[in-house]
């Protein structure tokens, strides 16, 4: 059984391409659960058009991760569990079988879906989208790791194996509830089951075959708030410092405007000059806002939850 979940508020347009993506899927998931914190949009009544179960909660009440614990406890045989947000749009007919069957592979306990810039996308968010891990065209597999492995690996290092993004991902089911579900948090919750789930043994995946459209418009401001909280959520849960100092800001810098370059020499724009410009001046706000959130007292990675593991599983 594959149930999906997917919290929202004021989803528009973009939720409404996410539900018929949803429908297009074949085979289709067995429950769709949306979680809806106060929307005034028609979002609630397009879901329920779509099949849904809906709750409801209040707009203070969401939490990131105990938000998606809740939907997720509607569907408590759920073989898999998918996670979406709003305005991640499946592509294809076959993206939550690809999902799915990325995430039960043995030994591996949960799956990524490759992610694609919208069609409306700029080219700043198309660059930013397809130059992360998660828009990678070839899959991966990190783990297994043994437990005290893991944990002698540098914070740094153990930052880029946390591959698992509920943007769109799968999850085992039996894992998800032997967890307790997402730790209650308001960032990073995706991040904080990976790291327990490689605690445990088990292996994690980006499967490219799962295709969804997603990605922000941000300008100045709101990448900075974003990258900002980002580094201060790894530096007080993990202990690692995204942009240690000034060089390290200033390299981080000239790598994003590198991977733009790149992304502009490979498609056709029609502008270069402001292009550039527009680089400059959002990867800038970025690694500032990356080396803010880096200031201060650095925490160490949590205890991981107690987890069954593939040989306890028999998976």
């Amino acid at each position: 059984m594959i149930g999906v979940v997917v919290p929202t508020r004021n989803g528009g347009a973009r939720f409404a391409r996410c539900l018929d993506g949803l429908l297009r899927q074949r085979p289709a998931a067995d429950a769709l659960v949306v979680i809806d914190s106060g929307s005034s949009d028609g979002t609630v009544q397009a879901a329920r058009r779509a099949g849904a179960r809906v709750l409801a909660i209040a707009p203070e009440d969401f939490d990131h991760g105990e938000t998606r614990n809740r939907a997720a406890a509607e569907l408590p045989d759920a073989d898999v569990l998918v996670f979406l947000v709003q305005d991640a749009v499946p592509l294809g007919e076959g993206c939550l079988a690809a999902l799915a069957a990325a995430a039960t592979r043995p030994g591996v306990a949960a799956a990524t879906a490759r992610q694609m810039p919208p069609p409306e996308a700029g080219p700043l968010t198309a660059s930013t989208v397809e130059g992360s891990p998660m828009g990678a065209s070839a899959p991966r597999l990190v783990g297994p790791f043994r437990r005290e492995e893991l944990a002698a690996l540098p914070p740094e290092r153990l930052r880029g194996l946390l591959l698992l993004d509920d943007v769109a991902c799968a999850v085992r089911g039996a894992l998800f509830r032997a967890a307790g579900g997402f730790p209650r948090t308001g960032h990073g919750e995706d991040a904080l089951l990976a790291y327990d789930l490689l605690a445990a043994g088990w292996a994690l995946a980006h499967e490219p075959a799962a295709l969804v459209e997603h990605g922000h418009a941000y300008d100045s401001r709101s990448v900075a708030d974003r990258y900002r909280l980002d580094a201060a959520f790894f530096r007080e849960r993990f202990g690692c410092r995204v942009r240690g100092g000034p060089l390290a800001t200033l390299k981080g810098f000239l790598a994003e405007r590198r991977r733009d370059g790149r992304w502009a020499q490979a498609h056709a724009i029609d502008d270069r000059r402001a292009f550039r410009r527009a680089s400059r001046h959002l990867r800038w706000a970025q690694v500032r806002a990356q080396r803010d959130g880096s200031r201060g007292p650095l925490g160490s990675a949590p205890e991981p939850r107690p987890l069954p593991g593939p040989q306890e599983l028999r998976a």
